[in-house]
């Protein structure tokens, strides 16, 4: 592959929800091009971009893979994303380096969520939207095309009208061109427009004439004076209308045929990386001062690194976007996070796995370098003095979480090792060890992508591990106010122990921190010497509660009298007097255990709103605003007990079809009903014993 610049290399993201047939199409294309000598198959496992074993398992695209083609003297680097939910971390990765997107649309009836979001994701993109598979059994592409309409209005710009022989497409019309094009193999050839096929192009013109129109006031008035638009201006009109993301053309075929068309638009409509410069604002890290950029090869060397993979035995490969300037083999650059000089000592152009050695790349193009020492997901790296960095990458927060139990003795020291190999990869991952409960706990985006964690480990790593719920930490507190005097005295040979202690306990309703210490002494019935040790006692005794053991928030214990021994008095009698008088005095002071509450800020389609607000309703929870934001999307936020809203994330992308997203804070503790709160408590029993 020959060296390619900014105004040559366009980087398309291909969208699509699982099953659309986003990574056949992809595999077609690169065939198409003369990239692969033969098309792989999901179903044989030999696809370019699904190489990882558990997408060959599972039959479907997990990560982004980058493969860059060759076409009419263009590069163009494909990022195939995954459809399902759980792995949108990905698609946020490809979008971020990509300046247009594909849309894959399965030819069946009625526009699936995956479709919706996908479109969504795409929103400040140049957009294509190919309908794929339109010769399968009861597919009906001018359905679809007038679904996509009713949804996305006049934007929606169909160029293609397939011709059909036996179920089968054959060729299509050109409706832009009114030319008719024939499948001859590899081949596309003219071909008379076939007769009868008036009634299917004629509401196609009129939708590209009614997008064309739309794109400046000259060709409007054109429009409404029923002249014809000529082939130039609609061809310039769709790119002009591509690049602002008002037009979105429409092109139809199969996972094998229609493929070349695609091929072509791509070059035809989409901008290359070149022509953004001057399009996004990059930041001088030192300074603070922002300046305009874009893909600009006149700039010094800046890298961004939006992808990691951690291979068991390659090492790290860091996969980055070309942002200024060019990268040489041979160069250093800096890491602006932390200051540290990388050697990019050889660099390389990425198709699925494989890895092809290079000598430059240039401003918007996407290569890749081995074992850096430092540089993760998001890191941008510069030629030294250069200080200026761009937006991060906004990948969504995990909040679904499991706690991990080891099959077997041998894999609880493996797991940690392991894991930090995945996150690496994956930054909608997050592990940590709770210290409370010592649980190894797993949050990820949902189900799917924990259990595709756990089957990874077991294939990569061979660490076999399980999914349970994880162990919710409850608080204790009390709701009145008691005052309790407790005697510790112990002879027992020698010098005795001997402390007494009067405390009043009240609650403070302050769950920041565990208890409040103050002394009201009087005439010196407790030596001052002893107040520490009666603190120490404190602190020690609110980490088990007297319900069911668990730490004590919100309270306040005021040493009100006491009395001491000359000889037998100590530190320790007056520590373990204290622990006496918590453990004797809290029972009679109303203990009720304490829940922990989150706030919920749900986003989703106004139609689904009546589904979440009853949901919340049903899980003991409290809406307590909604708002309507900027795109038109309805924002719900709520309080909510942790214990009711452990699967949120799985139950919110139900309830939405996958379309609604939310983020989740830690709010305070609460009390807890009665009833809940004997269940708890005795299945706290039940553990212990």
């Amino acid at each position: 592959m020959r060296d390619y610049h900014s105004d040559e290399i366009g980087n398309v993201a291909i969208l699509g929800h699982s099953g659309s047939g986003k990574t056949s199409v992809i595999e077609a294309m690169a065939y198409r091009s003369g990239k692969v000598s033969q098309i792989g198959t999901i179903k044989q496992g030999n696809t370019i971009s699904d190489f990882d074993e558990e997408e060959k398992k599972r039959q479907s695209s997990m990560s982004l893979s980058v493969i860059p083609l060759e076409w009419q003297n263009c590069k163009i680097n494909l990022l195939d994303t995954p459809g399902a939910y759980d792995f949108q971390g990905e698609v946020q990765a490809a979008l971020a380096v990509s300046e247009s997107a594909v849309i894959v649309v399965p030819a069946t009836k009625g526009l699936t969520t995956g479709t919706k979001q996908a479109m969504y994701r795409a929103h400040d993109k140049a957009k294509i939207i190919y309908i794929n598979n339109i010769d399968y059994p009861n597919n009906d592409y001018h359905e679809k095309l007038k679904e996509l309409q009713e949804v996305y209005g006049r934007q929606v710009a169909p160029i293609q009208v397939p011709i059909m022989e036996n179920n089968k497409m054959v060729g299509y019309v050109n409706v832009a061109k009114m030319e008719g094009r024939r499948f001859e193999g590899k081949e596309t050839k003219p071909c008379p427009i076939p007769e009868g096929m008036d009634d299917l192009i004629q509401p196609v013109k009129d939708m590209i004439d009614e997008a064309v129109a739309n794109t400046s006031d000259d060709l409007l008035d054109k429009y409404l004076a029923e002249e014809p638009f000529t082939k130039e201006e609609i061809s310039l009109a769709l790119r002009e209308g591509v690049i602002k993301h008002s037009l979105i053309p429409v092109l139809c075929g199969t996972n094998t045929i229609g493929i070349q068309q695609l091929l072509n638009s791509i070059v035809a409509f989409f901008p290359a990386a070149g022509d953004t410069v001057n399009s996004f604002i990059i930041t001088n890290k030192q300074s603070g001062e922002e300046d305009i950029a874009g893909y600009d090869e006149g700039r010094p060397t800046s890298i961004h690194v939006f992808k990691t993979i951690a291979d068991p035995f390659a090492g790290h490969i860091s996969i980055f976007k070309v942002v200024t300037g060019h990268v040489e083999a041979g160069m250093k650059l800096v890491n602006m996070r932390n200051g540290r000089e990388e050697d990019f000592s050889k660099i390389y152009i990425m198709t699925g796995k494989k890895m092809e050695e290079t000598g430059v790349l240039y401003a918007g193009d996407i290569g890749a370098v081995m074992k850096l020492d430092d540089t993760h997901t998001n890191d941008v790296l510069n030629v030294s003095g250069y200080q200026y960095v761009d937006e991060p990458i906004k990948f969504p927060q995990p909040y679904y979480g499991k706690a991990l139990k080891p099959i077997g003795k041998a894999n609880e020291d493996k797991i940690s090792a392991a894991l930090n190999r995945f996150l690496e990869e994956d930054p909608t991952l997050r592990f940590e060890t709770n210290a409370e409960t010592a649980e190894q706990c797993l949050y990820g985006l949902g189900d799917i992508h924990l259990t595709t964690v756990v089957d990874r480990l077991k294939d990569k790593y061979n660490v076999e591990v399980k999914l349970s719920d994880i162990t919710l930490c409850f608080r204790e507190t009390i709701r009145n106010e008691v005052t309790h005097r407790t005697k510790y005295k112990k002879q027992t040979g020698g010098h005795g122990q001997y402390g007494d202690v009067e405390i009043k306990f009240e609650p403070t309703h302050d769950y920041d921190t565990p208890y409040v210490f103050a002394e009201e002494v009087f005439g010196g019935a407790v030596p001052k010497s002893y107040f520490p040790a009666v603190e120490k006692g404190l602190a020690e005794a609110v980490q088990h509660g007297v319900l069911a053991g668990y730490p004590v928030l919100g309270i306040k214990a005021t040493l009100l009298d006491g009395s001491y021994h000359p000889v037998d008095s100590s530190e320790q009698a007056f520590k373990t007097a204290t622990l006496m008088c918590f453990k004797s005095a809290l029972p009679k002071a109303n203990p009720i255990l304490l829940e922990p509450y989150v706030t919920i800020n749900a986003v989703c389609e106004e139609s689904y709103l009546g589904d979440i607000m009853s949901y919340f309703n049903k899980h003991r929870s409290r809406v307590i605003g909604q708002e309507i934001l900027d795109d038109g999307l309805m924002k719900i936020t709520a309080e909510a007990p942790q214990a009711e809203v452990m699967n949120f994330a799985i139950d919110l992308k139900s309830m939405t079809q996958g379309s609604g997203y939310f983020t989740e804070t830690f709010l305070d503790y609460e009390y807890m009903d009665k009833y809940l709160q004997e269940r708890v408590i005795e299945a706290r029993k039940d553990k212990v014993e």
